[in-house]
């Protein structure tokens, strides 16, 4: 790979960041005070469209409810690599005693998107200083409604992917510490599907189950079975999970009620185990029930696919991290049975997602994602930046080589 970052340019990108950071701080923590949930964050796309225009970092201009997108053009009709972040909030209470805690009651960003957006904002900002060097254009994609459904789709429906030749993005995880980055190639996050279970018996008294059938004691089968779907589907080299989150039946308790609902969630590491456990699933279920003379409904959501890191932006991106954090802090991740929807956007270009390490023991910054005391060293934002722009300008180097052969 044509090694287009040097040595100059990076001292250039370091003082950029430092002249930077009080301002990106600034942003960051408007953002945190101000959250707005999934397809609702009206007020942070205008904010950033704010940002945008402020910095001179040209708006696209899309049809979206909310999320916005903005471009960095580049020396020259070179290819174009895309950034994402989002940009939403969840429903759960801050208990911090923060002065920049959320000002919105029961609303906040307890997943640090606030830190993705600045980052990517930021991220921007110094391309955009250092466009006439740049060797191609970059995308910014501020996505909203990641924690729900719909929001990459969205953008992508609106064309925000045409004519990128690649994407990346980060996560922050408090479960390594800043200055560490988690790469891997391949599957990264698995697939999230969801499932409804309504099964149908018929009710009674309960001092006479004889003459019933009890949806209640099928509904507790059906749980003990879905239970051997992935240590007797799914082979020990790939991962997979089945869990039931919900299960309601009866008000009372001497009568057998005459039906129950089981939810659930199902997570897989790619598309072929996840096709697998869906063909399994419908006939265990259906078996299950109707062998104790019930009836069944099944609904059953595909959601979001799989996270799977292209192996050449993986490669790359993985390159840039080791120039900023150093080979030994550069960590070969673990996959994840969590979820996130930049799924969507690989399913159209390559791409790669990675986990940026925001945690600081000494700083009392220990909390996991959804936590309500969770919380990002802001010295991650530093890193972050650093690779998203070394990435995309060794990206878009290779693309450019990659047209020229």
């Amino acid at each position: 790979m044509n090694n287009v970052f040097n040595k100059e340019l990076a001292a250039i990108l370091d003082e950029k960041i430092d002249l930077l950071f009080p301002k990106l701080i600034e942003i960051r923590r408007e953002l945190h005070m101000n959250p707005e949930l999934s397809s609702q964050e009206f007020e942070t796309t205008k904010r950033i469209n704010g940002w945008l225009k402020e910095f001179g970092i040209a708006q696209i201009p899309a049809n979206l409810i909310t999320g916005t997108a903005g471009e960095v053009t580049g020396k020259g009709q070179g290819p174009t690599i895309a950034l994402r972040a989002d940009i939403d909030a969840l429903p759960i209470q801050e208990a911090s005693t923060l002065p920049f805690r959320s000002k919105i009651d029961g609303v906040s960003h307890m997943c640090g998107h606030d830190v993705h957006t600045t980052i990517t904002l930021g991220a921007g900002i110094i391309l955009q200083e250092l466009s006439d060097r740049l060797p191609g254009n970059v995308r910014l994609l501020f996505q909203p409604a990641e924690e729900t459904e719909g929001g990459a789709v969205s953008m992508i429906e609106q064309g925000l992917l045409e004519g990128v030749q690649s994407i990346i993005g980060l996560h922050n995880s408090p479960d390594i510490p800043t200055g560490t980055m988690g790469i891997k190639e391949g599957s990264f996050m698995a697939s999230c599907d969801d499932f409804i279970l309504t099964i149908k018996g018929k009710g009674g008294h309960a001092a006479l189950p004889e003459n019933t059938i009890d949806p209640i004691m099928i509904g507790s089968a059906v749980v003990s079975q879905l239970q051997t779907i992935v240590s007797r589907t799914v082979s020990a080299k790939e991962s997979a999970v089945v869990s039931i989150g919900s299960f309601q039946a009866g008000a009372t308790n001497n009568v057998i009620p005459d039906k129950a609902i089981l939810k659930g969630t199902v997570r897989t590491s790619n598309e072929e185990v996840r096709q697998k456990i869906y063909q399994v699933f419908k006939k265990m279920v259906t078996n299950t029930v109707t062998g104790f003379g019930g009836e069944v409904e099944i609904d059953y959501q595909f959601l979001i696919p799989a996270v799977v890191n292209d192996a050449r932006i993986t490669e790359i991106v993985r390159s840039a991290a080791v120039s900023i954090v150093g080979e030994e802090n550069t960590i070969l991740s673990d996959s994840t049975m969590g979820g996130d929807d930049f799924s969507y956007y690989q399913k159209e270009v390559p791409g790669c997602y990675v986990w940026l390490g925001s945690g600081n023991e000494e700083k009392g910054i220990i909390h996991g994602l959804h936590h309500p005391e969770f919380m990002v060293d802001e010295e991650a934002i530093k890193i972050g930046i650093k690779w998203m722009v070394q990435s995309a300008f060794h990206l878009l180097q290779e693309h450019r080589d990659l047209t020229k052969n």
